[in-house]
């Protein structure tokens, strides 16, 4: 199912930013129905036939496109980051009804956590990446600080690795945060029980 969803997502991808469009590309094709591939397989491996699988599959499937999007032209489209919050709070509430509260307020922590960042230096951040943020803390509850850790600690090893490499000319490079959003959510989704214990101590 994951590789089927990479012709969809592509067509998606080809649709932003609007009124310009994205050209159309059969590597990327392939590459982004390859990833989605075995993110599902690796969701599906870790949790299981869970209720809890669904709203994982779908937050997998939103972050995917958004990433690609943001690596060609810097934005994450709301029309992915406001309905793909919905669904996946509305998703996540149905497969675990007891973890709502949870699931909400990791989300306003999400949004309230990067907005503050973009509020304070708007140049390394878009809002894009604060609506994606929302979406993340919707989908994975408690474990949204892996996400959000995960995804600023693989930011800093990008950005050590541009100044070891290009020196102090480096240090203006610039990249989209999306796609790092997106690893944390990966990885909070996969790892995030197993992490919790070593970084906070408790489950």
């Amino acid at each position: 199912m994951g590789f089927a969803l990479g012709w969809p997502i592509e067509w998606v991808v080809q649709r932003f930013p609007l009124g310009e469009g994205t050209p159309p590309s059969t590597r990327r094709k392939i590459v982004v129905a390859a990833v989605t591939a075995c993110l599902f397989a690796a969701l599906a491996l870790k949790i299981g036939l869970e209720p809890r699988l669904a709203p994982a599959l779908l937050l997998t499937a939103l972050i995917v496109p958004a990433s690609v999007i943001d690596l060609n032209h810097r934005i994450i489209p709301n029309l992915i980051n406001i309905p793909g919050a919905v669904l996946v709070f509305t998703v996540a509430s149905i497969a675990e009804p007891g973890r709502i509260p949870e699931f909400a307020i990791a989300g306003i922590a999400c949004f309230l956590f990067l907005g503050v960042a973009w509020f304070v230096f708007p140049q390394g951040m878009g809002l894009g990446d604060v609506k994606m943020a929302l979406m993340i803390g919707l989908g994975t509850g408690r474990y949204a600080y892996v996400a959000m850790l995960s995804g600023f600690m693989a930011s800093v090893v990008l950005s050590g690795w541009l100044l070891l490499r290009g020196g102090i000319g480096a240090r203006k490079a610039t990249f989209p945060f999306g796609p790092f959003l997106a690893f944390g959510a990966v990885v909070a989704l996969l790892w995030g029980p197993d992490l919790t214990p070593y970084l906070v101590g408790f489950h």
